[in-house]
């Protein structure tokens, strides 16, 4: 009986592992866009930190007269690239572009700045501190170091 129902079934593939496949690469597609997405906006907070421009303007909302430099940025990125412009049309929760996104996306990147330094400073033979000492009002006064 278990013969027969090998023979049966010889050569046809199971179902369950062709929907496990596709849900597996519709997922991975769907990360892949994720990624691309917040690599986008991680690329315009770059810019502007790079240019010393501020991330926002006195006026946050969809369609205000002057948007903010990210804002503007994000824009135009979009208007170049067809799957953030789709993805800011078409996003309800995640579009990138709220304070929250823009605070906690500065966060992950001084980490790994603070991770990066610390890995060169205990990699180094020798480190150098410069301080300069600086008067305040002839009261008090200030020792920045760098």
């Amino acid at each position: 009986m278990g013969n027969a129902m090998k023979l049966a079934t010889l050569g046809r593939v199971n179902i369950a592992t062709q929907l496990g496949h596709r849900i597996a690469v519709r997922k991975h597609n769907e990360v892949d866009k994720n990624r691309h997405i917040l690599c986008k906006i991680i690329d315009c907070v770059k810019f502007c930190g790079a240019f010393e421009l501020a991330l926002r303007g006195h006026d946050e909302t969809d369609s205000p007269v002057n948007p903010g430099i990210f804002r503007g940025l994000v824009d135009l990125v979009s208007s170049l690239d067809t799957v953030l412009e789709e993805h800011l049309k078409t996003a309800t929760i995640f579009k990138g572009t709220s304070k929250t996104v823009q605070n906690e996306l500065l966060d992950c990147m001084l980490s790994v700045l603070r991770d990066y330094i610390l890995e060169e400073v205990n990699s180094a033979d020798f480190i150098a501190i410069q301080a300069d000492e600086k008067l305040l009002e002839k009261i008090s006064s200030s020792l920045p170091t760098v």
